[in-house]
């Protein structure tokens, strides 16, 4: 499926949410073993420097419920009427069942609610909103798009240095029928043949855990793996045709973009697919690298909060959005935002 347009798909808020602890690489002293040089040169070339982590009796629903309800009341929302819900995440409750159904039941929905879990990180918020368009156009009224991950309890990826930069962070956007709303434009793509440049190859039936899987200090072994620079090669070479496409698909004119908001990968990936595709980088927001870290599926809604935060927009604004990732997958959308409500950046409360 290369390229869609959605229509009577009106977005009406997004709220967001990160933990209260923050970790700096500088005080990382595991990092790069402690060679503050090196440390000082990723964070030169990469723009990270603070990420946010969730203590290990969090997880990724618990974040994705504290923005559920703060969007909801902001919104004043009948819970009732809600008739769909998707979790997009590659760090769910359990197994089985999928943790849509847990975040239903505290959230309190009815059981006229579609559930579905979407596993994807990077790329699922755009793939969540290409769901919750198609569900709105086959007779669900609103729908609750929650994304986000805790790829801090990959620990492993930590232990080898190849992701010290992926911060927790969770998302909910509410989504409505709306015949009047203006078309989205979609370009989604696949690339299976590349699946093990980002993968976590153990907890599943492939690979089921034993006795052996775990550190001398209890540590699960995931065996989570991240191939640099084939994701790397991956995001210079698709992201820039991608964006391309959906703007000639949706015959919309580079200028006439007011934000691009862009999975936050790292800023010379940024900077790269910018100057590749002459965008101003002014309409290129990459502040969320530097102060969240790589923060997966909710990167792209988490930078929307930051640079919009607690706005009702009076005018429309047109954003192009991209994410892309583990699959490999990636996808890309032209959306116009209109009277849109966004919280800031939550930090998220205990229980």
């Amino acid at each position: 499926m290369p390229k869609a347009v959605m229509n009577n798909t009106k977005i009406k808020g997004i709220s967001t949410v990160v933990p209260r602890k923050e970790v700096s690489l500088l005080d990382d002293k595991n990092l790069y073993n402690g060679d503050e040089k090196k440390i000082k040169r990723v964070i030169e070339s990469s723009g990270f420097l603070k990420r946010r982590v969730a203590d290990k009796s969090t997880t990724t629903s618990d974040l994705c419920e504290f923005a559920a309800k703060k969007l909801i009341e902001q919104l004043n929302i009948d819970v009732s009427s809600i008739d769909g819900l998707i979790f997009s995440s590659y760090t769910p409750d359990y197994i089985m069942p999928a943790t849509s159904y847990v975040l239903h039941k505290k959230l309190g929905l009815s059981e006229n609610c579609i559930c579905m879990d979407v596993p994807q990180a990077c790329s699922g918020y755009v793939l969540g909103l290409y769901q919750s368009s198609m569900m709105l156009n086959s007779g669900c009224k609103k729908i609750l798009l929650l994304a986000g991950d805790t790829f801090s309890k990959f620990t492993d990826m930590f232990r080898d240095n190849s992701a010290p930069v992926f911060g927790d962070a969770a998302s909910a956007t509410l989504l409505e029928y709306d015949e009047s709303a203006e078309p989205i434009y979609f370009d989604i793509k696949s690339d299976g043949t590349k699946y093990e440049s980002l993968i976590c190859k153990n907890g599943g039936f492939r690979h089921p855990p034993s006795p052996l899987d775990f550190y001398e200090n209890k540590e699960y072994k995931y065996n989570a793996k991240m191939q640099g620079a084939e994701i790397f090669n991956f995001t210079i070479e698709k992201i820039p045709v991608s964006i391309s496409e959906v703007l000639e698909f949706s015959n919309t004119d580079k200028s006439s973009v007011d934000l691009f908001i862009l999975h936050q990968a790292n800023k010379f990936i940024l900077n790269n697919i910018a100057q590749t595709l002459n965008i101003d980088t002014a309409k290129m927001p990459m502040g969320n690298i530097t102060k969240y870290g790589n923060q997966c599926g909710a990167s792209i809604p988490c930078t929307i909060s930051e640079i919009l935060n607690e706005k009702t927009l009076d005018t429309k604004l047109k954003l192009l959005i991209s994410g892309f990732g583990a699959g490999l997958s990636w996808a890309s959308a032209v959306i116009t935002f209109d009277k849109v409500w966004c919280s800031k950046v939550l930090e998220y409360e205990e229980k």
